[in-house]
């Protein structure tokens, strides 16, 4: 996430998602509820074991190919979208000017193999190869079982090389997503076979496996492939049949008798894991980021078989304060680096505008130290760094410390370093200077002016927010992964900028939501890379430079990008949202913005705003949109509306007798002058396992007949109503049976989940309205138990998007298929169907169609 995602001067409608100093954890945070507090629900531990099982169904595929339309060329930089001219104010929501240039998704892993063939991996995006140093890239594993990539390792040997991928996303941030272990290619990435996912503790008792683990780190040492993960640290011989063994893990010491799903188990959070010199001589990292007491460093000098828990090493982070850890090592090993993240900052947010406790140095390599810190958050913010400057508004490096994290040491210079938080850092002396080579964005930095836009800064600058770094020594490169992709330099430039974006066929881009036009336009928000706008065909626009530039998107609004409203027929006129319901239109493309959200009170991180296509959008392009939060609210000025223009129509909340209540999900249609609008909620919204029953969800059915909107009918989940206590994701109103809908539901069924509350069975419900009276009958069939995201009829088919694609079944049937046969196995967000093709919005891999002609 950015740290405030609008540009420098923020809109007043924003002040609710407006951060102050010291609040962007806690932003952060509530992004990881809304995306894993969904798929948890009810109670907040669910078996890993869920994904692994629904990653393995596998149900027939129908006919028809999908098209990508979001392929590679996403620019950021057009002075066409900078928040210039006569003086936005308040509606400057553009981050034009900010130096990325061409953008991607969430990369999380990189590396390069000795004769220069080169690996990355998306946070939902897959693997990716490339054999020209990023120039233009490769998909190479759409089909494994989930595309959520963690960690990468290459084995150089005479004969080639083997590449190991570890899955799970080595973060722990709203969208990261389960992995099922690790994988192994010997053919350059053509196939991949996935080691065994079991495993034996050290004692040789059956412990927890690695599905639905994240993978931190993976090291070859000693005949052994280790994964550091979030379930423990294991390790196995490669290429020998067999299982993984546990060799480091803390549930002895804190499950005392009670059993708890495998993702509960923060202590077990292994964070990286380094070679030290001598056989089997290791160190490991325990690192949750809000802090246990078995956080830490752990020595072994046997390969793993003992560990030393290393109470009190000199100088070295308290251990009350030691969140998540990094560790880095000279070649010869005899150098040891480490950033720490701040515990008690993240769990207690104060005015520091940080949660780094800094970046330290075992000069000797002994763990034990002496360690002496060689950048404190000043030290980093007096580098150059871009959150230094006033208008960060008082954050600091390592402001996102838990989620920012890569430490590299060059090879052949045990003194350069690069270390990344949400900028990249770089020294040449061991800390003693530091200089930042990656800032945040030219937005902030003195060189910078948006008049004139040309030639201020440096124009090749990386994205924020730093996940993975690899130095390719024999080709003088450092490649780095970030929120925006995968970015690359010399070794030998010591100044700031000068960054080669290596994401020009790069598909990864992240949506949670998106919409077209008719004519093959589309426009939709992104996770950290803003709201694009994604032409019929790659276009040319202005450039950062004024000159043009190839662009197959264009970043019309910056930040996080939420749900986006397009006029079918206009492409011009729009409406999207930053994050909390922050919403803003435009009606010119997204060259200028207005600030329209309206006055709630509280909204979901991503909140519902849908526009009603039942009814026709005029040429001035006013239609009917609603928009849900704590209340519901309606316009009928469509593109033309203002903050002032909206109608409270129900109040979820119902006057403050359920205060947490929030829409999730809207749907709405017109028919004989009457619209009918169902609405989903949750409320609370974020389980908890602790103490059971604190998730509680619901519909309910508002109708504007007689001239106002009224109740209809409303139902809560669980109990006998018959529907499943989750979190409801899509509705779809029927249009010919307004009375009648289709929602969805997130999460896993009772199978896979642990505690009090019965989250039932059932990802797909047909709800029908008698009176007051809302009955729900399963449609779910032989769909896949995993967690859906949306849902619409077209054409007499039910079509749902789910965690691992796209499902169609004909209305009545409860037999499912998957919808063609070569959709990647991605996150698929939001469905929608414009000028005869069915999109599909994915997390991860774009935006794709396919002709409603070959629904079958």
């Amino acid at each position: 996430m950015t740290l405030w995602g609008l540009s420098m001067a923020q809109p007043a409608s924003a002040a609710s998602s407006t951060p102050t100093s010291g609040d962007e954890a806690t932003q952060t945070d509530t992004a990881m509820q809304w995306f894993l507090g969904q798929r948890a629900a009810p109670n907040d531990a669910t078996s890993g074991d869920a994904y692994a099982a629904a990653a393995s169904t596998a149900l027939p595929a129908t006919s028809g190919s999908w098209t990508e339309r979001t392929r590679g060329y996403y620019f950021t930089d057009s002075p066409t979208y900078a928040p210039v001219g006569a003086s936005c104010g308040a509606n400057c929501f553009q981050n034009s000017g900010s130096g990325e240039r061409y953008v991607g998704g969430r990369m999380t892993a990189v590396a390069a193999a000795a004769g220069g063939d080169l690996f990355a991996g998306g946070a939902d995006g897959g693997l990716w190869k490339s054999t020209d140093q990023g120039a233009s890239w490769t998909p190479v594993g759409d089909n494994l079982g989930t595309l959520s990539i963690g960690a990468l390792l290459i084995d150089n040997t005479d004969k080639g090389y083997t590449v190991y991928a570890g899955t799970g996303e080595s973060n722990t941030n709203s969208d990261s997503y389960a992995g099922l272990g690790v994988y192994e290619s010997s053919n350059g990435g053509k196939s991949w076979t996935l080691l065994p996912s079991s495993a034996v503790d050290t004692a040789g008792s059956a412990t927890v496996n690695l599905n639905g683990a994240n993978v931190f780190r993976l090291l070859l040492n000693g005949g052994y492939l280790y994964a550091a993960t979030s379930h423990g640290l294991y390790r196995i011989v490669p290429g020998v049949d067999g299982q993984w063994t546990r060799v480091l893990a803390f549930d002895s010491q804190y499950a005392n008798g009670t059993t708890l799903a495998p993702n509960l188990r923060v202590w077990d959070m292994i964070t990286d894991v380094v070679a030290l010199p001598g056989a089997g001589h290791l160190l490991a990292a325990a690192g949750w980021r809000a802090g246990e007491p078995t956080n830490g460093l752990y020595e072994t000098t046997d390969g793993g078989n003992t560990f030393t828990f290393l109470a009190n090493p000199q100088g070295f982070v308290p251990a009350q304060q030691q969140g998540r850890i990094t560790l880095a090592t000279s070649a010869a090993g005899d150098r040891i680096y480490s950033i720490v993240q701040n515990a008690n900052a993240f769990v207690h947010p104060d005015a520091s505008g940080t949660i780094l406790a800094g970046i330290y140095e075992s000069a000797s390599g002994n763990p034990n130290g002496a360690w002496n810190q060689i950048a404190s958050p000043d030290k980093l913010a007096s580098s150059g760094s871009a959150e230094a400057r006033a208008a960060m508004r008082g954050y600091k490096p390592g402001v996102q410390a838990w989620y920012n994290q890569f430490l590299v040491v060059d090879p052949n210079n045990a003194d350069h370093v690069y270390a990344g938080l949400e900028e990249v850092y770089e020294t040449a002396n061991a800390g003693t200077d530091w200089n930042a080579v990656g800032p945040y964005w030219n937005l902030t930095l003195q060189c910078f002016s948006y008049q004139p836009f040309e030639g201020t800064c440096d124009h090749n600058q990386t994205h924020p927010d730093q996940h993975a770094a690899f130095i390719d020594s024999a080709r003088g490169l450092l490649y780095v992964g970030n929120d925006g992709g995968i970015w690359s330099r010399s070794l030998s430039d010591p100044a700031t900028g000068h960054w080669k974006s290596l994401n020009l066929n790069l598909n990864t881009l992240q949506f949670y939501a998106a919409a077209g036009t008719n004519d093959g336009n589309f426009y939709g928000g992104l996770q950290d890379n803003g709201t694009a706008r994604n032409f019929p065909s790659q276009t040319t626009v202005v450039g950062d430079t004024g000159t043009p530039v190839a662009a197959r998107s264009v970043q019309v609004f910056g930040g996080d990008g939420g749900y986006t409203l397009v006029d079918p027929n206009n492409v011009n006129n729009v409406i999207t949202e930053y994050v909390d319901l922050t919403s803003a239109r435009s009606n010119d493309g997204g060259q200028t913005w207005v600030g329209n959200a309206p006055p709630d009170t509280s909204a979901r991180f991503i909140a519902p705003i849908v526009l009603d296509h039942t009814l026709p959008v005029d040429g001035s392009g006013s239609g009917h949109v609603l928009a849900g939060g704590a209340h519901v609210w309606d316009s009928t000025k469509g593109f033309n509306t203002n903050s002032g223009d909206w109608q409270n129509i129900y109040d979820l909340t119902q006057g403050g007798t359920y205060p947490s209540r929030v829409a999730t999900a809207i749907g709405t249609a017109t028919a004989g002058g009457v619209t009918t609008t169902w609405v989903a909620w949750c409320g609370p919204c974020n389980p908890s396992f602790a103490t059971g029953g604190g998730f509680r969800s619901g519909v309910v059915e508002l109708s504007n007949s007689g001239g106002a909107y009224h109740l209809v009918s409303s139902v809560v989940t669980g109990g006998t109503s018959g529907l499943p206590r989750r979190y409801i994701t899509g509705v779809y109103v029927d249009t010919n049976n307004p009375q009648q809908a289709y929602i969805t539901f997130s999460g896993y069924s009772r199978h896979w989940v642990v505690g009090p509350e019965d989250p039932g069975v059932g990802h797909v419900y047909q709800l029908t309205s008698g009176g007051s009276v809302i009955t729900g009958t399963d449609v779910s069939g032989n769909l896949t138990d995993a967690p859906a995201n949306d849902v619409i009829v077209v054409n007499g088919d039910l079509v749902v998007g789910n965690d691992f694609g796209v499902y169609v079944s004909k209305l009545g049937s409860g037999t499912w298929s998957r919808l063609g046969g070569n959709l990647p196995n991605a996150v698929v967000d939001q469905l929608g169907v414009y000028g005869g093709q069915l999109m599909a919005a994915t997390h991860g891999r774009g935006i794709w169609t396919l002709p409603v002609s070959s629904l079958p």
